[in-house]
C-alpha cells in the first residue's frame, strides 16, 4: 500500500515526470547513436567506395590548392591558407574546364566537409593517398552533430508555445485560404 502511495505521489509531481522524460530522452539519444556505431561497423562493405575516394580526393585538392598559394610554408597548415585554397580552387576548377566539364561535382559547403575531413587526416596521417573506409570515421561524427544542431530546435519551439497547435491555421489549410500572417502566429507553421 504504502509503495503505491508512493509511485502515485512520484508520478504526479511534475517535477518527477520531467525528470523521468529527460531521462527517457537521454537514453534514447545515447542508445540511438550507439546504434548509429554499430550500423557504421556493420555495413562496412556496402558503402559506396567511389564516393569516399572522390570526396576526398577533392578535399585533397582544395588542401593542396592552400598549400601552393602559401607563400610561407610554415603558414600552409594554417586555416586561413586553407580557406584561401578552399575559395581558390573554385576558381581553378573554372579555369581549367573544358567545355564547361567542370568535374567537381560537389556543392560549396559539401567541399567545405570534404575539404576540412581531407585536411584533419592528412594532418595525422600524412602518407594517406586515398579515402580508405578505416579514415571515414570523423564524417560519421560530423554528420552526427549537424543533425543533432538541426533536429535540436524542433522541440524547443514546440515546447517554447506549450506544444499547443494552431487550429485555426490548420483549418485554413485544410481548406485552401490559408494566410501566413506572422502576427497572429500562421508563420510559425501552425506552432501556436
Amino acid at each position: 500500500m504504502a509503495i503505491r502511495a508512493l509511485f502515485r505521489r512520484l508520478f504526479v509531481s511534475e517535477f518527477a515526470q520531467r525528470a523521468l522524460l529527460s531521462c527517457l530522452i537521454a537514453t534514447l539519444l545515447l542508445g540511438g547513436i550507439q546504434l548509429r556505431r554499430w550500423t557504421w561497423e556493420e555495413t562496412r562493405h556496402v558503402r559506396y567506395q567511389h564516393d569516399i575516394v572522390n570526396g576526398f580526393y577533392w578535399g585533397s585538392q582544395s588542401v593542396e590548392e592552400a598549400r601552393r598559394l602559401s607563400v610561407d610554408k610554415n603558414d600552409a597548415g594554417s586555416w586561413a591558407a586553407f580557406f584561401h585554397g578552399y575559395f581558390a580552387l573554385y576558381d581553378e576548377v573554372k579555369r581549367e574546364a573544358y567545355e564547361n566539364d567542370y568535374r567537381l561535382d560537389y556543392p560549396p559547403l559539401r567541399l567545405l566537409v570534404m575539404s576540412i575531413w581531407a585536411k584533419e587526416v592528412r594532418t595525422e596521417f600524412p602518407g594517406v593517398d586515398d579515402g580508405h573506409p578505416h579514415y571515414v570515421g570523423v564524417l560519421l561524427k560530423a554528420n552526427l552533430l549537424c543533425e543533432l544542431m538541426s533536429a535540436i530546435p524542433g522541440p524547443f519551439l514546440a515546447a517554447a508555445n506549450g506544444g499547443r497547435v494552431n487550429r485555426a491555421f490548420w483549418a485554413d489549410l485544410s481548406t485552401g485560404t490559408s494566410r501566413l500572417d506572422l502576427r497572429t502566429g500562421g508563420g510559425r507553421c501552425g506552432v501556436a
